[in-house]
């Protein structure tokens, strides 16, 4: 496993970027499948149907993806990038939403 520091991604450009993903599934197990998966991209849920987190471009078009599997007609979702200032926020800490040392490469 290799363990790539965070700031060596940073100061190269915009590999990674701050998202929110937020849904409205009315299927349970289509509602579960997304959660799960949104998860395992590595995005942290800060509300029941609300993730946010740092991603690739690649895996934002996953995302997408993971709508048009998991969305039925008339469910909702967005994905839409984010900068997160701790100031305007209220009931979270500033270790909710905390900027990533590193990302392992398996």
């Amino acid at each position: 496993m290799l363990k790539i520091d965070i700031n060596l991604i940073f100061l190269g450009g915009n590999m990674y970027s701050q998202v929110i993903v937020s849904y409205d599934i009315e299927n349970n197990k289509n509602r579960n499948k997304l959660f799960e998966e949104l998860k395992d991209i590595g995005l942290i849920p800060i509300q029941k149907s609300v993730f946010w987190g740092y991603v690739l471009v690649s895996e934002k078009r996953v995302i997408l993806q993971l709508f048009d599997k998991y969305c039925d007609k008339f469910d909702k979702a967005f994905l839409v990038n984010a900068n997160i200032n701790i100031n305007n926020s209220f009931g979270y800490k500033e270790d909710d939403f905390k900027h990533p040392e590193g990302f392992e490469i398996i």
